[in-house]
């Protein structure tokens, strides 16, 4: 692993003024959601197990987006600037660069997990479960996140654009948490049902309702739990094969 790729990650995602913002903006929304599960008629009449289980979803949501953004540029930005070819020069093999690449972007999706800690720890009061929805969206959050920063990341060097990287891991994104968009009707039949199964986003949030409203144990997660790896497996092979294709070409 290579810290100083790390460290020039994390200063062009942190320090710089996009990532701040994007932090404080994610805060306020935070902020706004959780006022509301408690001054909205409607929100207020929601089991405060169903407002664990929206919050969440929520927080996720966000996570991955910024993480997907952030990951579809990484190698697209260094080939538009015409930087790749120096950074590629270093003793470095290409698979650390990219790995250190991941580990930068992925702290910006846990600093999102760790901005919302608070707001879940409150909506949680009282309920026990405190732990239990920190740890899943910490933890659960994090591997997702890991997944899919490591096909944006792949996009990123196989398509060299910033633009088409970011349009198509936002698609990619979009098309695998569409189940979770579905009525109950058409995710129990037909096509629905297996994309239901086979979507990463759509386990990750029914795993998050076996957890903490249907308090399952270990054995009745499983089937959620499954896929979710596999995809993480999945998506770290893609990412091997993408660094693969790293091309010492500057962007046009």
């Amino acid at each position: 692993m290579n810290l100083s790729i790390i460290k020039k990650e994390l200063r062009e995602n942190f320090y710089a003024m996009k990532g701040n913002l994007w932090l404080i903006i994610i805060a306020i929304i935070f902020s706004i959601m959780s006022y509301s599960f408690v001054s909205v008629k409607e929100l207020s009449l929601l089991a405060q197990t169903e407002v664990i289980v929206t919050m969440g979803k929520l927080v996720i949501g966000l996570a991955l987006l910024i993480t997907i953004v952030l990951a579809a540029v990484t190698f697209s930005n260094e080939k538009e600037e015409s930087t790749l070819e120096s950074l590629m020069l270093t003793p470095v093999p290409k698979m650390q660069v990219a790995f250190a690449k991941l580990i930068g972007v992925l702290l910006m999706g846990i600093s999102v997990f760790a901005i919302a800690i608070p707001y879940i720890s409150t909506l949680s009061y009282g309920t026990g479960l405190i732990a239990r929805a920190v740890i899943f969206i910490v933890v659960i959050g994090s591997i997702v996140a890991f997944s899919y920063a490591n096909i944006s990341i792949t996009l990123s060097i196989l398509l060299g654009s910033s633009k088409s990287s970011i349009i198509t891991s936002i698609i990619f994104f979009i098309l695998t948490g569409l189940p979770s968009l579905l009525s109950t009707s058409i995710k129990k039949a037909g096509f629905g049902a297996v994309i239901e199964k086979i979507s990463p986003l759509s386990n990750t949030f029914n795993l998050m309702k076996a957890v903490i409203i249907e308090k399952q144990g270990f054995a009745g997660m499983t089937k959620f739990i499954i896929p979710i790896l596999i995809f993480a497996v999945l998506s770290y092979i893609f990412l091997i094969y993408g660094t693969k294709k790293i091309a010492f070409k500057g962007g046009e």
